[in-house]
């Protein structure tokens, strides 16, 4: 790796992506077998079931959604027109001199690593590309409502009829994202914080660490929420050895894979996931690729198959309680023609069926590292298994329905959700019908520098407990070690530090009225008037208590230990950061969401379903039950 900040080459990505793609397990994609119908009074156990697409095949069927600035676009216009006519708005001094210059984001981004001449001007001129186009477009739409979804499936398939091959094969889009903190053990693990800059953002991890993330386009989504396009991932945290990023040469296989280590496994369902040590997947003997139990309709992933699903569950906003009045009111009558309480419910406790997610028992469960994560599987009739979709790197890769084509070169339109929040789907006001939009850049640049500035207080707070940690403190006894200790906690120094976020100065603001309360040496000579005042608010939050100088009763002020509120300031910004974390991090921080995001996999961990008789097991087979099959 002759790069200097020790990001892998293009080459290496290649290698890490094709040895661990997955291998999909999925029902098989029949015509035949359509979903209920809209207007359906069954509860629809059956929905659609889609295989992984290439994005354009999504695009050569959608249309364009435009930024508010350009909405008297009124003419039909394909994205292959967009983008050429972005790239003849491109000049060759535009590349020239984002190639001199020596503060460009390229020279400190994993992305462009390996690169020269005429490739990295060409990757310089996708760039941008992808910015100019996200300021003009803000989606893509498909022609039919999000909710039609016997019209989708019907229309899906005349699509498939008719399609380049190439368009409608199937895909599977490989993308590594890389750790960005440099290799330094001579330092803590929050110091290297201090380190970095905001550019590096949520990346806290050593360049050592790598997210390989697999993600599948599908076309529609027939879960509960049903909404047009989706994208739904997998990711892999794997830990690179020091010595393979100290290489200064190209690796080829054999040195990548020597001492490699995959740990946690993130498998994306809904809005969170679920997680598993690696030696708990199941993967398959040959070649050791996790298997991937995709749900039928919702395209969630799973890490094995359950005879009676897995309840699945949306969160609730304030407009779709109101939309599950009709339901609560007419129960299961109709009213205006329909069941609310079927087409609207988002929020589910219970198993009801639909909103249990079903997943394809897996066709050949014997061909396993260990056959026996999964013994149920094994005793399930062979007609009542699924299909498999395992990766291909030859050029027919895909066009058949056994096999797709694991893209890692070309992630044009992934990059576009991820890095720009494209809309991929309808943009509907109503709950539950939006498709994936990732978030913007701007929102992405801002939560970056939101976490670092965190991660900085973080630092500064443990070092603080760190100076203090040799000090006897007894409540009663002033402390004068703590003027000391917290001059860098003092509001003046954390901005100066910039590390002082609005998000966080109250619970600042908070923790140093009720240290001052019990110690007010812990500030020598005081602190400025305004922040006197500001910190007398807070102990007298009342205006009689303010003005007569008596607290209003508050049981942490009793606390006059400074120990106790110094972590629990620590608690607090750990705990904002996990929030700014949490949102859109399975786009843009994959080690946050397989890490903080994803729960453990229940249905494994802790959990014992007993053993089953073949007798019994066929009850819950839906495959064998003519009433709600796809039959």
């Amino acid at each position: 790796m002759p790069d200097q900040h020790g990001y892998l080459l293009p080459g290496e990505r290649q290698i890490l992506l094709q040895q661990y793609a997955p291998v999909l397990v999925l029902f098989p994609e029949d015509p035949a077998k359509a979903p209920y119908p809209d207007e359906g009074d069954a509860i629809y156990t059956v929905r659609g079931t889609y295989h992984p697409r290439a994005a354009e095949f999504f695009l050569a069927h959608g249309k364009i959604c435009y930024k508010r600035s350009f909405t008297a676009q009124t003419s039909a216009r394909s994205y292959q027109d967009e983008i050429a006519d972005v790239q003849q708005s491109i000049t060759d001094s535009d590349i020239t001199q984002i190639v001199n210059n020596p503060n460009a984001e390229y020279h400190h981004d994993p992305y462009f690593t390996g690169l020269t001449g005429d490739d990295l001007r060409a990757a310089i001129r996708r760039r941008l590309v992808q910015i100019r186009l996200s300021e003009r477009i803000r989606g893509f739409d498909r022609p039919l409502p999000h909710d039609k979804n016997i019209d989708q499936w019907r229309q899906y398939f005349k699509f498939l009829a008719h399609d380049d091959p190439l368009v409608k094969r199937s895909v599977v889009y490989g993308r590594l994202v890389q750790g960005r903190a440099p290799l330094n053990d001579s330092l803590a693990a929050t110091e290297k914080l201090l380190k970095q800059g905001p550019v590096v953002g949520p990346y806290d991890v050593e360049c050592t660490r790598i997210a390989l993330q697999y993600w599948s386009q599908y076309v529609y989504d027939d879960w509960a929420n049903r909404h047009e396009g989706d994208w739904e991932s997998i990711t892999l945290l794997v830990e690179l050895s020091n010595d393979a990023i100290r290489q200064n040469r190209e690796l080829d296989a054999a040195d990548l894979l020597r001492d490699i280590q995959v740990l946690d496994v993130g498998y994306a369902a809904h809005e969170d996931g679920f997680r598993r040590l690696w030696r708990d997947v199941q993967k398959t003997a040959g070649d050791e690729r996790p298997l991937v139990y995709v749900g039928r309709g919702s395209q969630a992933s799973y890490f094995a198959w359950q005879p009676n699903g897995y309840p699945a569950s949306a969160r609730v906003s304030q407009i779709e309680q109101l939309l599950l009045l009709p339901g609560k009111i007419f129960g299961a009558r109709r009213f205006l023609g329909r069941r609310w309480d079927t087409r609207y419910a988002a929020h589910f406790t219970s198993r009801d069926p639909k909103t249990v997610d079903w997943v394809a028992v897996d066709p050949d469960p014997t061909d396993r590292v260990d056959p026996s994560l999964n013994l149920v599987e094994q005793m399930v009739p062979p007609a009542c298994r699924g299909v498999r979709r395992v990766p291909d790197f030859g050029p027919a890769a895909g066009q058949d329905d056994a096999t797709y084509h694991l893209e890692t070169d070309d992630l044009f339109w992934l990059e576009m959700v991820q890095e720009y929040g494209m809309q991929w789907g309808e943009d509907t006001a109503l709950p539950g019908g939006k498709g994936p939009g990732g978030i913007s850049r701007a929102e992405r640049d801002k939560s970056r520098a939101d976490i670092h500035q965190l991660g900085l207080l973080e630092t500064a707070i443990e070092l603080t407990l760190q100076a203090l940690s040799t000090i006897r403190v007894k409540e009663s006894d002033e402390i004068p070690e703590l003027n000391v200790a917290m001059r860098r906690l003092r509001p003046g120094e954390l901005q100066r530090q910039k590390c002082f976020p609005k998000r966080i100065q109250s619970e600042v603001y908070t923790m140093w009225a009720r240290i001052l309360y019990s110690h007010p040496k812990a500030w020598q000579n005081g602190p400025p008037p305004r922040l006197k005042f500001k910190f007398r608010r807070i102990i007298y939050s009342g205006i009689r208590s303010f003005i007569r100088g008596k607290p209003e009763p508050d049981p942490l002020l009793k606390r006059s230990d400074p120990i106790f509120h110094l972590k629990s300031l620590l608690a607090q910004v750990r705990r904002i950061r996990y929030e700014i974390q949490h949102e859109g991090s399975k786009w843009d921080n994959p080690f946050a969401w397989v890490r903080y995001i994803c729960r453990p996999d229940v249905s494994y961990y802790g959990l014992s379903h007993g053993t089953m008789d073949r007798a019994d097991l066929l009850l819950l087979l839906d495959c064998v039950d003519d009433d709600l099959s796809m039959g």
